[in-house]
């Protein structure tokens, strides 16, 4: 927090800005991420194994879906 004063002497605490994170990806941004073509991202979409969340005809992915696919192949390991 911060600390103000005020014309009365009296201190007043102010809160900085909260910062806004980033909460949606694309496929782009994902594939770049994971170090894989863009084309890898859209077909593992599609079969299910990259969760992803649809806002109408886009299609976005949070980070938890991208740590749940990472995270994925430590339990069933490599195919």
């Amino acid at each position: 927090m911060v600390s103000a004063q005020a014309a009365g002497d009296a201190a007043i605490n102010v809160a900085p800005a909260p910062s806004l994170e980033r909460f949606l990806f694309t496929a782009e941004e994902v594939a770049q991420a994971l170090a894989v073509s863009t084309t890898l991202v859209r077909q593992l979409t599609l079969s299910g194994d990259l969760p992803c969340r649809r806002i109408g005809r886009l299609v976005r992915y949070t980070t938890a879906d991208i740590e749940s696919f990472v995270h994925s192949f430590d339990e069933r390991g490599y195919r």
